[in-house]
């Protein structure tokens, strides 16, 4: 069986309009990640996430399957109510990034729903 190739600039619905392909590559997160910050610190869901590290009280460490380009990729994230999520900015690398769970006073705190997201270039 022979394997080919589909190549398109742009996708097209019949409705709804048409979309440059580029678009949808870069619009796409290259990685995310779903866990319960007040248990084990493991993973329950994720995109592009090889291991989850409980660096410290509020504090996770996500590290990539496959490295992004740069250490400037944007990442975002939710948390359980009335916690905050925040990228440790101090950490940023092509391999890993670092989130921080805290509440309203800036007080690291454990957060059971946490999730976030990664858009950049993978490498």
């Amino acid at each position: 069986m022979a394997l080919g190739k589909i190549k398109a600039d742009t996708l097209e619905h019949s409705t709804a309009g048409s979309l440059d392909t580029s678009y949808v590559v870069n619009g796409s997160a290259k990685a995310w990640a779903h866990f319960d910050g007040t248990a084990t610190a493991s993973l329950d869901a994720g995109l592009n996430i090889s291991s989850l590290t409980d660096v410290a009280t509020g504090r996770f460490q996500h590290s990539f399957t496959n490295n992004m380009s740069d250490a400037f990729s944007a990442v975002g994230g939710t948390g359980s109510t009335d916690r905050l999520i925040s990228l440790d900015t101090g950490t940023l690398a092509t391999s890993s990034y670092t989130i921080e769970t805290t509440n309203h006073d800036a007080t690291f705190i454990t957060s059971q729903y946490v999730t976030s997201a990664v858009h950049g270039d993978l490498a």
